[in-house]
């Protein structure tokens, strides 16, 4: 019977402690990309998807703030056709931004454009989200929001 009961504990500290470290480590960890104005105007005119571009910089206090919202938006939305880009403005390169996603453990891709690209776009502040449906910018929202106001903007979107 004690052989039995200690079965069954090492059994329920496997799934307490093990499995779940495993299932998180089957995630990708998300690697900051590059990507050039000519790629980000490609995927802001692609006709076959709803999107949220977030336009944001490691230094914004609240883009950083943001990031646990988006982070459960996006993994609530995305298998009903979400996609969910960030693209870093930050002026010094990819890595600026790579330190403030894994702490964050973002599990949307983010890509770093620099900061060339705000000018082009009218990024004026940051946080700033682009809602682009069948190729075409809806709507555009600077500053931090509440979960509850960006839910409601995603299912906006991803009616038909």
């Amino acid at each position: 019977m004690l052989n039995y009961r200690k079965r069954i504990v090492g059994v329920a500290l496997v799934l307490i402690f093990v499995l779940p470290t495993l299932a998180g480590a089957a995630k990708e960890k998300v690697i900051v990309q590059k990507m050039d104005s000519a790629e980000l105007k490609r995927m802001m005119q692609d006709p076959d998807n709803q999107r949220m571009i977030v336009a944001m910089a490691s230094w914004c206090g609240p883009c950083r703030k943001e990031l646990p919202t988006l982070i459960k938006l996006f993994n609530k939305y995305q298998g009903k056709g979400l996609k969910l880009v960030g693209i870093s403005l930050d002026a010094d390169g990819p890595e600026a931004m790579q330190r403030i996603i894994d702490k964050a453990r973002v599990t949307f891709p983010v890509y770093w454009v620099g900061v060339d690209v705000a000018h082009e776009y009218g990024i004026y502040a940051i946080p700033m989200i682009f809602f682009i449906k069948k190729g075409e910018v809806v709507e555009k929202l600077p500053g931090q929001r509440s979960e509850r106001f960006l839910e409601h903007k995603i299912i906006m979107l991803l009616k038909e």
